[in-house]
């Protein structure tokens, strides 16, 4: 299954733009990382920056460590604090149809990280397979992802604000622009309502446009 690495990082306000400007120069190197999928960068509230790189497994992933330090050490001079990562592997999906053989990169996504009661999490992915129809009828949503979160370095600012890390998952909605998302919102907080049994604790969102992205075919 697909192993997800996403880096959050701060950005220093000031050198925003800059370091905008310069994403595909650092980043376009990267593209022919052994194992890697694809990589997307979206542009959070707060002057944070979100990267999620998807990998064939985990072992492609730690594979690409090194390279990907390497691209992170290139973006020092912009950051101002410590990036916080956190990947694991996907444990369930969906992937809208005819997603992949789409020509234009999604536009917009949101992740969300949360609590959940492990002892309920294999209900949760059953709960999930049941809300695949109302996805369906979501315009312009791509794809949702799964993610229990399994590793990742977490800066000191981070951990304050989460609290507990344990048993936590991402889930990730993409969609083709921000206005499909703000007109699925309602459908979206239904679904939300519904895997209540199955949370713990307050959900955490960043979401934005993307700012880069590429997709190996």
């Amino acid at each position: 299954m697909t192993y997800i690495r996403h880096t959050i990082v701060s950005i220093d306000p000031g050198k925003k733009d800059a370091l905008l400007s310069r994403l595909p120069e650092l980043l376009d190197g990267f593209q022919s990382t052994a194992g890697l999928r694809g990589l997307r960068v979206l542009e959070a509230a707060g002057n944070r920056l979100v990267a999620t790189a998807a990998y064939e497994d985990k072992q492609a992933a730690d594979a690409a460590a090194a390279k990907a330090s390497s691209v992170l050490g290139g973006l020092s001079e912009f950051l101002t604090e410590e990036p916080s990562v956190r990947e694991g592997e996907v444990a369930w999906r969906y992937l809208a149809e005819g997603v992949d053989s789409r020509p234009i990169m999604p536009g917009y996504a949101r992740h969300t990280g949360v609590g959940f009661d492990p002892s309920k999490f294999d209900a949760m992915v059953a709960h999930m397979d049941s809300l695949v129809d109302t996805f369906k009828s979501i315009d312009g949503l791509r794809r949702v992802l799964v993610m229990p979160i399994t590793g990742g370095k977490v800066s000191p600012s981070f951990q304050q604000e989460i609290g507990n890390l344990e048993n936590r998952m991402i889930l990730t909605g993409v969609y083709d622009s921000r206005a499909h998302a703000e007109a699925a919102q309602e459908t979206i907080k239904a679904t939300w309502a519904g895997m209540a049994e199955f949370l713990t604790g307050e959900p955490r969102t960043l979401d934005g446009d993307f700012v880069y992205g590429f997709r190996k075919q």
